[in-house]
């Protein structure tokens, strides 16, 4: 019984605050893009797929080191971020100080948290959670979305990114990249994707990871009319500097990828490691 009630507390506090520090932020998805100043593929992918307007307001749900944020004013929208993170607050703030006057002016930052969004109702044209979900317990995550749904105004959307792919962490990874990985470091003597299935940081705030059916669920329960789709930012072959290396590279997307058949039903469920969602308030 103290277990049971110790993880329901656990579920309505969170995850630790305090886990969203520097060296984390420094380390995730998209920090090498961020440090040479450039914005990541899956930021401008967000934007194009979401439609969003100069003219409309966004709010950015747990917006990280701000680059989202800085992407959107570029484009000359208004938008607010929110995050729970005082590191993440101090990381934007720098970042956001650094940007041309026109581009900062339009960007507002707080601490708040996505289960209690401190807005008025119908506030925003679009909303984006970009990698969060994952990071939410289920009470959390269905708080948070239907928080969305009120702040939103009428026929607004909430475009949504999250990974892992449970699907792919439990079965592409470990039963037929991984193992394709090592055959082809040995044959180019390379140290390349041989992560374990999960790291200690992923087992620590990779809480609720998805599958597009379980995402979905979450969506129609909240009320949200959405499309979901599967994708990947690093199925498509990166160019190199040598022949070996491409050659590397091509080989990998081939064999541990499977691409490009890992982008087509059903092998996408396996192969593809990001969730998409945009979800619209009638």
């Amino acid at each position: 019984m103290e277990d049971i009630n110790k993880n329901s507390q656990q579920q309505t506090a969170g995850v630790d605050s305090r886990l969203y520090d520097q060296e984390y932020f420094g380390a995730i998805d998209g920090a090498h893009y961020s440090a040479e100043g450039k914005t990541a593929p899956k930021f401008i992918y967000a934007i194009q797929k979401s439609g969003i307007e100069k003219e409309n307001s966004a709010l950015d749900i747990g917006f990280g080191r701000g680059d989202l944020l800085m992407a959107l004013a570029k484009q000359g929208v208004d938008v607010t971020g929110i995050d729970y993170s005082q590191d993440a607050l101090e990381i934007a703030r720098k970042a956001i100080a650094k940007q041309p006057a026109e581009w900062k002016n339009k960007i507002k930052v707080l601490h708040s948290n996505a289960t209690a969004l401190e807005f008025s109702d119908q506030s925003f044209d679009y909303i984006f959670m970009t990698d969060l979900v994952e990071h939410l317990y289920p009470p959390e995550l269905q708080k948070c979305f239907d928080e969305c749904k009120r702040v939103l105004k009428p026929n607004g959307k909430l475009i949504v990114h999250t990974a892992p792919n449970r699907w792919y962490n439990d079965f592409g990874y470990p039963l037929w990249e991984q193992p394709m990985n090592r055959i082809l470091n040995k044959l180019f003597r390379q140290k390349l994707l041989t992560r374990p299935i999960r790291t200690e940081t992923d087992l620590n705030v990779h809480i609720n990871e998805q599958t597009i059916l379980s995402l979905k669920k979450y969506l129609v329960k909240t009320g949200f009319k959405s499309k979901i789709w599967l994708g990947s930012e690093y199925v498509t072959p990166i160019k190199k500097d040598s022949l070996g290396m491409q050659l590397l590279e091509i080989f990998r997307q081939l064999f541990c990828h499977a691409y490009p058949l890992s982008l087509i039903p059903p092998l996408n469920l396996l192969f593809c490691n990001d969730i998409w969602a945009i979800a619209k308030k009638d």
